[in-house]
């Protein structure tokens, strides 16, 4: 496979082919810059973030043995 075809599969949600090529700010830079400043601003409020992975705690234990459940079954 060719760069340029792996390049077209980035959706355009994410960036398109230009994803990682061009010097624009992409969401998820966006939303750790907006969730940096907000702490700065506020340095005692709890903040949710709303961004992909990097979660900060860990999952409630029912959240993970409801997990494990659903991953043994066949």
């Amino acid at each position: 496979m060719s760069e340029s075809f792996i390049q077209n599969l980035f959706a355009e949600r994410i960036g398109g082919r230009q994803y990682g090529k061009s010097h624009a700010i992409y969401k998820f830079e966006k939303i750790k810059r907006a969730k940096r400043a907000a702490m700065a601003a506020h340095p005692g409020a709890e903040i949710i973030d709303m961004g992909v992975g990097e979660p900060d705690e860990m999952a409630f234990p029912e959240v993970v043995n409801t997990l494990c459940e659903e991953a043994r079954k066949p």
